[in-house]
């Protein structure tokens, strides 16, 4: 296995989208080799999706009602605990997520 990906800085794109550095990429199709990845890297993870926001959150008027691209003003906080770091903020058929990820209990 590769080595256990850590906290980075979010550095977002000019929209506002993210992907961790040392995090394979992974198409909507392949949620099991997803899920095989977090296994093996012994995270947990916390999802947030932009549907879930107030209908009058800037990023949500952008996205859901002029489609557009830019989720730059969305930043759902954290789960609570500690350890969590973002994993991505990315689109999907359902519309943008932030996910986070955090060493589970277990795997340490």
């Amino acid at each position: 296995m590769s080595k256990l990906i850590e906290w980075a800085p979010v550095v977002r794109d000019a929209e506002g989208w993210y992907s961790h550095p040392y995090m394979p990429e992974f198409n909507e199709d392949q949620e099991a080799e997803y899920r095989a990845w977090l296994a093996a890297q012994g995270l947990e993870t916390a999802y947030a999706a932009l549907c879930g926001e107030d209908d009058k959150h800037p990023a949500y008027i952008v996205y859901f009602d002029q489609g557009g691209t830019d989720v730059s003003d969305w930043n759902p906080a954290p789960p609570a605990g500690d350890g969590w770091f973002t994993l991505s903020i990315h689109d999907s058929e359902d519309g943008p997520y932030w996910v986070w990820g955090r060493r589970s209990p277990a795997a340490q």
